[in-house]
């Protein structure tokens, strides 16, 4: 009954059981994506190909930092804000579905986390 040919994936916030005025705030390393790896050793490949030295390893290793919000009553939610009417600390529940309807698989997240790097992130 299931069919794997079509597979439909999409997520919603799900607001946590966490007061929005109680946080406190923490410098965290922004999370990089496995393929940025993959584009740089695609591009160094293309630089000695054409005669070139391939950039330093250094260029790449740039750690990027922000500042979020984490809340005090519940840890594990994140700070979400959709325009600047809706913020709250929130959940974001991610859904994969076949053609039919039928569930294949589910994951939540923090609801600070963007949905892009949801699968791509580097180990």
């Amino acid at each position: 009954m299931l069919r794997a040919e079509h597979v439909f994936i999409d997520s919603t916030h799900v607001k946590a059981s966490a007061n929005k005025l109680k946080f406190t705030k923490k410098v965290v390393r922004k999370e990089t994506c496995a393929y940025q790896s993959l584009l740089e050793e695609e591009i160094n490949a293309d630089r000695e190909d054409n005669g070139k030295k391939p950039f330093p390893p250094d260029k790449w290793d740039r750690v990027e930092e922000k500042e979020i919000k984490e809340s005090t009553t519940d840890p594990e939610s994140g700070y979400y804000v959709k325009d600047e009417r809706e913020k709250k600390f929130a959940y974001s529940c991610h859904a994969a579905t076949d053609r039919n309807g039928f569930f294949l698989a589910s994951i939540v997240t923090p609801g600070n986390v963007h949905d892009s790097p949801i699968s791509s992130k580097r180990c």
